[in-house]
């Protein structure tokens, strides 16, 4: 009865639609963050695969701890300047205290 009455106010339906649709926005919002950061954890383990293919196992492993996306491209501009395995290592290092 009292969700009966509820669906049939325009005020309340209009009040339930919002929710359900700020709802909806911030479902999104998290969707396309988490999108983001998979997308910069991948290139960052493509990148390493590509320059240092003996350290991908490593560059899996920890790079999925890292889940801020600024911190992420930061990582990814650093491995990828690297200048050798050994720069490319000390990149990876600095992913077990972040």
């Amino acid at each position: 009865m009292y969700d009966d009455l509820m669906e049939r106010d325009p005020k309340m339906r209009m009040l339930f639609e919002e929710k359900e649709a700020k709802g909806e926005a911030k479902g999104k919002a998290q969707g396309e963050i988490e999108g983001e950061i998979k997308g910069l954890q991948e290139g960052f383990v493509d990148i390493v695969e590509a320059r240092f293919p003996d350290l991908t196992d490593i560059a899996e492993e920890r790079v999925v701890q890292i889940t801020e996306t600024s911190m992420l491209r930061l990582l990814l501009r650093a491995v990828a300047a690297a200048s050798d395995e050994a720069a490319a290592k000390q990149v990876l290092d600095i992913l077990l205290v972040a």
